[in-house]
């Protein structure tokens, strides 16, 4: 008889630094992206960091909003710049 396998979904939000040789940082996680997340990993990324952390974001909604007070209240260690909207070809995560 077929086995009836339930399919989970994975996301990951990714980070590729311009130094170190492209070293990558990620972060998995199920269900969907929210604020939470995007801040957890934003600590994540600047706890790690010897320097300032220079965050490139598309225009998903969740990386507004609360996101936006973390880093005006950690601007020494976090600055967050966002890619125009409508632009896949500028992120390297989508390739």
């Amino acid at each position: 008889l077929p086995v009836e396998t339930k399919r989970q979904r994975v996301n990951m939000l990714s980070a590729v630094s311009s130094q170190q040789q492209g070293k990558v940082r990620f972060m998995i996680y199920q269900d969907t992206m929210n604020q939470q997340r995007l801040i957890r990993f934003m600590e994540r990324l600047i706890r790690d960091s010897k320097q300032k952390v220079f965050l490139i974001l598309d225009n998903l909604n969740v990386h507004h909003g609360k996101l936006l007070l973390l880093a005006e209240n950690r601007k020494d260690k976090i600055e967050v710049f966002f890619l125009p909207p409508y632009a896949p070809e500028y992120n390297p995560d989508e390739t």
